[in-house]
């Protein structure tokens, strides 16, 4: 005998902000995925040009690290792009555990975010003076990755507040009870 649903238990609403993160954050995973995929990384042209090695310290060091070992760092960027899109998707399907995980996701998230942040006036401060103070020449090498480090501040900033914001939208009474399957009094 097939299972009915019984006429006095309405059905849990599902919040379009969580529906919007989960779905946000598949579509986030798989483009990123995607660029990983495409053999974007400048190679040993960039650190050519900057005519640095890996252990010359600094910006342009920094990045010439990244491009020396760019498969491994693609590997992680990969894997991480996976649990996230298996979180999503498990928050999509409201999966208990999956909030509390993507909870965590955005507790690591903003720290790292926050992290990275930190070590940007470090990043900045092991840079000599003319290659900050030439950071608008178009001519020098350097000056395009300081400016590139300051869009990375700006989307970083950004990253921090929707982490933050799903962090908490993820904790809220009404979100916990979409999850668990309980209903939730109305406020007023």
């Amino acid at each position: 005998m097939p299972h009915t649903a019984s006429p006095h238990v309405a059905p849990m609403m599902r919040s379009t902000a969580v529906s919007g993160l989960a779905w946000g954050f598949i579509l986030f995973s798989l483009a990123l995925m995607g660029l990983l995929a495409l053999p974007l990384a400048p190679g040993e042209t960039l650190a050519a040009t900057l005519g640095v090695q890996s252990g010359s310290g600094g910006l342009t060091g920094g990045v010439a690290w990244l491009t020396e070992h760019r498969s491994g760092v693609t590997t992680l960027l990969m894997l991480g792009c996976l649990v996230t899109l298996a979180l999503a998707i498990a928050l999509l399907r409201r999966r208990p555990w999956a909030r509390r995980a993507f909870v965590a996701l955005m507790i690591a998230g903003f720290v790292g975010v926050l992290g990275g942040a930190a070590l940007t006036p470090l990043t900045f401060g092991l840079l000599p003076d003319a290659a900050t103070t030439e950071a608008v020449n178009a001519e020098d090498p350097v000056a395009g990755l300081v400016g590139m480090l300051g869009g990375l501040i700006l989307v970083s900033t950004l990253f921090t507040a929707l982490f933050a914001w799903a962090g908490w939208k993820l904790t809220t009474p009404a979100v916990r009870a979409e999850f668990e399957g309980t209903p939730v009094p109305a406020e007023g």
